[in-house]
């Protein structure tokens, strides 16, 4: 992390130097304030571009979250193919109508799915 940082600042001293001398040579005003402007113009710009691509991916991890769990909302089931009787795996999402075709013979199936109440009950012993 420290030789990241120190890199970074050694980069930043470089081409402010390099800004400063080829200003200082076309143009009146002493190196230093050259240099000085150049560096805090390279932070500034650094830290707006940061903050948009931090911004940037927090919306994609965000965006990635928001499809893991509708994903985790789904199920799969095994289920056989009305026409040629073979296992098919399919997910199924309850809020919406589930075709899937056939991985064997590529029928085009719907999957019928039914609810029923049952009563708990107690066992007394």
């Amino acid at each position: 992390m420290i030789p990241q940082i120190l890199k970074s600042i050694f980069t930043v001293g470089v081409v402010s130097s390099t800004i400063a001398y080829i200003v200082y040579k076309s143009s009146s005003k002493s190196f230093v304030e050259i240099f000085i402007i150049a560096t805090i113009l390279q932070f500034i710009f650094f830290y707006f571009y940061n903050s948009i691509i931090t911004y940037i991916t927090r919306v994609k991890l965000e965006s990635k979250n928001l499809e893991t769990i509708q994903l985790m909302n789904t199920n799969n089931v095994l289920i056989e193919c009305s026409s040629c009787k073979k296992m098919n795996n399919v997910r199924v999402v309850l809020s919406e109508r589930n075709e899937f075709a056939c991985d064997h013979c590529k029928t085009e199936n719907i999957l019928d799915i039914q609810y029923n109440t049952i009563t708990k009950t107690k066992i007394y012993e």
